[in-house]
């Protein structure tokens, strides 16, 4: 009979089969064990504005991955109409339309390894409705900071702007003159209405800081012109109010206020270049007596040595002694990277104090690049990793397939061979019998 070729035992397949099963499933764990990029979500406040809208966008629900280890880092906005944020670290985003039609906003969020997600939504921009009517602006009430300026003393005029009449303003100028007790008059400056002013509501604008001059009565004058839309009421767009300038005198016997700056912080505490940040601070009174208003002027000294204001806060309530209060500068830009030095100063105290050493406080600010390198990675798999994870899961796929063919494909036949000869009979005869 024939010899057949040598040939793999069924058992022999079925082993082989599993031990590329085994390293399949293996290689497939590794793959599932590698952490997954960020899920963003995007949402706004008005998905059908009108032109020249804000519209807020909010992407503070994005959730990283793989236990925090993914955390997000940045987040980039497209407003869908050819305008977009540089990658940011905070959530949130603002934005007013100029064109009618639909728009899709997209917001891309990238983690500590380079991972990124993405979430859109639809923005259908809707034509500005005409006006119906016409805003109606007066100066209800003003009054200064301090009331009675002593003469040199540093003064601001605060003034309740309200909108009597049936549209928005969208915007007005507020001019405040001095008229000194010779009759001279003196412009004390021009401040705008920074925000639209709805029907029946009204705000409080401050006019430029000025100092006080010549002892005796002023009249401030306060017109309010320029408004948009235009008015057709103009009778009640004037005000006149009174201030006496006091002269320069000795303390009074019951005391003085001493008002300091112990503390401030940024929001954001390091923030982007061109990103919107405001500074919170703490104003103590560690005289004997209550002040009752004062002045808080903030500046930026940027890493080139230039000196930007940044604006002036108001001290409108009264602290008492021993109390402190937390008061908000005007919001500025965080612009030029590197270490900036914020100054506050405080001014204008009313009653005036007889110590100003400690009236100031310096505070350092690092603005970061908009866009740098990605924080080292903090444990877990490096996009590197990830990588050849993916590559080995190709292998391992491969080596299924592989076993899944030699368990079920049929082993071929082969042809029979001829029998070996068989040897020579060199056995002697039988003997038979005689």
């Amino acid at each position: 009979m024939g010899r057949r070729g040598a040939k793999v035992s069924l058992r022999q397949r079925a082993g082989l089969a599993s031990a590329v099963w085994a390293v399949a499933f293996s290689l497939l764990a590794v793959v599932a064990a590698t952490p997954k990029g960020p899920t963003a979500m995007l949402s706004v406040d008005d998905t059908t504005p009108v032109v020249g809208q804000v519209v807020h966008f909010d992407a503070s629900g994005s959730v990283p991955h793989d236990e925090g280890k993914g955390r997000i880092v940045s987040y980039e906005f497209d407003f869908g109409d050819g305008n977009h944020t540089r990658e940011q670290s905070s959530p949130f985003a603002t934005h007013a339309y100029s064109l009618v039609g639909p728009k899709r906003a997209t917001v891309d969020v990238e983690d500590a390894r380079g991972n990124e997600g993405s979430a859109s939504v639809r923005i259908d921009v809707q034509p500005k409705s005409p006006p119906t009517g016409a805003p109606d602006l007066t100066p209800s009430s003003a009054s200064t900071i301090p009331a009675q300026p002593i003469e040199g003393q540093i003064a601001i005029v605060s003034i309740i702007l309200a909108n009597h009449g049936n549209a928005t303003a969208d915007g007005a100028t507020i001019d405040v003159t001095d008229q000194r007790p010779n009759g001279t008059v003196v412009s004390i400056g021009t401040a705008s209405l920074s925000a639209p002013l709805e029907p029946e509501a009204s705000v409080v604008v401050y006019s430029p800081t000025f100092v006080a001059i010549e002892v005796g009565n002023h009249t401030l004058d306060i017109v309010v012109g320029n408004v948009t839309p235009a008015e057709t009421d103009l009778e009640d767009n004037t005000l006149t109010i009174g201030m006496t300038v006091l002269p320069v005198t000795g303390p009074p016997p019951g005391g003085v206020p001493d008002l300091a700056p112990e503390s401030a912080v940024t929001i954001p505490t390091q923030p982007v270049e061109g990103e919107i940040v405001s500074l919170s601070i703490r104003v103590a009174n560690r005289g004997s007596v209550a002040a009752d208003a004062a002045l808080i002027d903030i500046s930026d000294v940027r890493p080139n040595g230039t000196i930007v204001p940044i604006g002036t806060s108001v001290l409108s309530t009264p602290l008492g002694l021993g109390d402190s209060v937390v008061v908000d500068s005007p919001s500025f830009l965080a612009a030029d990277v590197g270490d900036h030095q914020l100054q506050i100063d405080i001014r204008s105290v009313t009653p005036a104090e007889t110590d100003v050493e400690d009236n100031s406080l310096t505070i350092s600010m690092t603005v970061l690049p908009a866009k740098g390198p990605p924080p080292p990675n903090e444990g877990g798999f490096s996009l590197d990793t990830a990588l050849l994870a993916g590559g080995l899961a190709a292998a391992a796929v491969a080596a299924v397939l592989v076993a899944t063919w030699l368990l079920l494909t049929p082993r071929e036949t082969g042809p029979l061979e001829p029998p070996p000869p068989e040897p020579p009979d060199d056995s002697p005869p039988p003997i038979r019998p005689p």
